[in-house]
C-alpha cells in the first residue's frame, strides 16, 4: 500500500487512489514489454535474461527467461485479478516448454532476437560467466511466475499447495495508483504464504461496536446509521474510512448486524461531556441485517481468520466483496 504523508495531519494515513492498467489505457502487451525491459529492477533478487516473448494467436507463455544456471522462468501476465485458470495455464506452459531441449530454446530465442549470437554465447555474456553452460544445463529446471493485479484466495491456496510439493511457483503482485496530480504509479510485490501482500488494500472495514462494554454507543450507531469510535486511542481509526469504502458493524457475540458505504466525511462530536471525543461517519445505503452474519460464517465464506477484539480492521477488497454478496443473498 502507498500513502500520502500529510504535513498538516501527521496522525492520519491517506491512501493513494487505486486504479488498474485497463483504466489507464494499458494493454497486457504493454505490461509484458515493461517487465521484459526492466527485469533487473523488478526482480532484484534474481537476475534474469529474457529469451522469448509470446506471439499473437500462439499457445506460448507471455515471457520466458533464464537465470545464470540455465533455469527456465515461465511468466503468465494478467492486467486484471487472477484466478485458478491462470495457474492451470502457466502449468500447461511448463508441461510444454519444460521439455524443450537447448536447440529448441535456441530456435525460440532467435525468433525473438533474430540478429543475436547463439544462446550459448548470449547467455555467457549476459551473466559474465567464465565458461558457457552445457546443453544439459539449459532448462534443467523450471520456475513458474504469475504476474497479476491481485490474486484470489483459491489461487493463493493452490500456489501454496504446489509449493509444498516442491514445485517452483510464485505470484508477482502489482498495484496501480493514480496521484491527486494525475501521475500514474505501479508497485510490485512478491507474494509469500507467510506475508499476505495481496489483500492489504484497506477498502473494506469491520467495526466492532463494543456492545459488551458500551451498549448505548452500539444502539446509537444502529439508530443513526453511522460508524463511530471514541477517545484518542481509537477514535482516529474512523479517519481511515474513505468515500465508497464498505463498512460492516460487528456486534460482539452476534456477528455483523449492519452495513453501509462510507462518505469519507469525518464528524467530530461531544461524547460524555468531552468535546470531540466521538469521531463518526454517516454510512450511505445503511442496512440493518434481518439475521446477523456470525464470525464462524464469515471465516467459512472468506476462508480467513479475523481478530474481532480490535476496534476496526480492514478485510481487503475480495473478502469484503464475499461478505457483502453473502449478506445481500442471505441476511436481508
Amino acid at each position: 500500500m502507498l500513502y500520502y504523508l500529510d504535513d498538516h495531519d501527521k496522525q492520519n494515513l491517506r491512501m493513494l487512489k487505486r486504479s488498474n492498467l485497463k483504466k489507464i489505457g494499458w494493454k497486457e502487451k504493454d505490461l509484458e514489454e515493461l517487465l521484459e525491459k526492466n527485469m533487473d529492477r523488478v526482480f532484484d533478487e534474481e537476475n534474469l535474461m529474457p529469451i522469448f516473448s509470446e506471439r499473437r494467436f500462439q499457445e506460448e507463455p507471455d515471457i520466458m527467461a533464464l537465470d545464470h544456471e540455465g533455469k527456465l522462468y515461465i511468466f503468465e501476465l494478467k492486467r486484471w485479478a487472477s484466478n485458478s485458470g491462470n495457474l492451470l495455464q502457466v502449468l500447461r506452459y511448463g508441461q510444454i516448454y519444460g521439455q524443450k531441449s537447448y536447440k529448441e530454446l535456441d530456435r525460440l530465442f532467435h525468433k525473438f532476437n533474430q540478429n543475436a549470437k547463439s544462446l550459448f554465447e548470449e547467455h555467457q555474456e549476459y551473466f559474465n560467466l567464465d565458461k558457457a553452460l552445457s546443453e544439459k544445463q539449459f532448462n534443467s529446471d523450471q520456475h513458474f511466475l504469475i504476474v497479476t493485479d491481485g490474486t484470489d484466495i483459491r489461487t493463493r491456496n493452490a500456489i501454496n499447495y504446489w509449493k509444498d510439493t516442491g514445485l517452483n511457483i510464485d505470484s508477482i503482485v502489482y498495484r496501480v495508483y493514480v496521484t491527486d496530480a494525475g501521475e500514474q504509479l505501479i508497485e510490485f510485490n512478491t507474494y509469500s504464504p507467510y506475508q499476505d501482500v495481496i489483500e492489504q488494500e484497506a477498502s473494506n472495514y469491520i467495526l466492532n461496536t463494543n456492545y459488551k462494554r458500551n451498549p448505548e454507543a452500539h444502539e446509537d450507531m444502529i439508530n443513526q446509521g453511522k460508524a463511530a469510535a471514541y477517545y484518542s486511542q481509537w477514535k482516529t481509526k474512523i479517519k481511515r474510512i474513505q468515500k465508497n469504502d464498505k463498512v460492516f458493524l460487528y456486534k460482539s457475540g452476534k456477528g455483523i448486524v449492519a452495513m453501509g458505504i462510507g462518505t469519507g466525511i469525518v464528524n467530530k462530536e461531544e461524547y460524555e461531556g468531552k468535546p470531540d471525543e466521538e469521531y463518526n461517519m454517516k454510512l450511505e445505503d445503511f442496512t440493518i441485517l434481518r439475521s446477523p452474519l456470525s464470525a464462524a460464517k464469515m471465516k467459512e465464506i472468506t476462508e480467513s481468520n479475523f481478530m474481532f477484539n480490535q476496534t476496526m480492521f480492514s478485510v481487503g477488497k475480495e473478502r469484503g466483496e464475499l461478505i457483502w454478496r453473502y449478506i445481500k443473498d442471505n441476511c436481508l
